[in-house]
Order: C-alpha cells, then sequence, then structure tokens
C-alpha cells in the first residue's frame, strides 16, 4: 500500500458528496429554455431564445451634461427585458414583485 491509498476513498467520498451537492444546486440545475437570466445576452440572442416581444420601447433620451446610454424595454406576455444600447441587462416578472 502506498502512503497516500489510505487517503483515496475518504476523497472519492468527499468529492461524490460535492459533485452531488452542485448537481442539486439551482445555478448548476438550470438549462435551456429554464434559465431565466438574460444578463448579457444581445438583442439578437433574446429573440432567438424567446421570440419577437409583444411591445418594443423607445429607448429613453439621454439629456443633461452626463448623458447615459439609452435604455431600452422589450415586453412580453410574463416578462419585460432591459437592455443597454444592444446588451440584456434584466428581467423582470410581470406581477412577482414585491418579492415574497
Amino acid at each position: 500500500m502506498t502512503p497516500l491509498t489510505h487517503l483515496a476513498r475518504p476523497l472519492a467520498a468527499a468529492l461524490l458528496v460535492l459533485a452531488g451537492i452542485l448537481a442539486a444546486s439551482p445555478t448548476f440545475a438550470q438549462s435551456g429554455e429554464r434559465s431565466t437570466s438574460v444578463h448579457g445576452l444581445t438583442q439578437a440572442q433574446v429573440i432567438a431564445r424567446f421570440g419577437e416581444p409583444e411591445r418594443r420601447h423607445a429607448p429613453v433620451p439621454t439629456t443633461g451634461q452626463h448623458p447615459t446610454p439609452p435604455i431600452t424595454r422589450w415586453d412580453y406576455a410574463d416578462f419585460s427585458i432591459f437592455f443597454e444600447k444592444r446588451i440584456a441587462l434584466h428581467r423582470v416578472e410581470h406581477g412577482k414583485f414585491p418579492p415574497q
């Protein structure tokens, strides 16, 4: 028996437990359409995932000495997505706020 052989079984058991915890974690369990995160997606990627929005709001105008990037909102039946320029920032579910 080599000096590290006695550590192999406990280490393997710990790795299996950790793998089980990570697999059950919501972050690792979400995939595809079930994921609600849109942060960082382009407008084309949002359309590919959710289809055309029911309504596109015009960008909020930039005014003043310190103009901000244009913020646009797209409305879907159950949620809205907010964009800075052409990149998605947030998805907000309709009727689910304030959080319970």
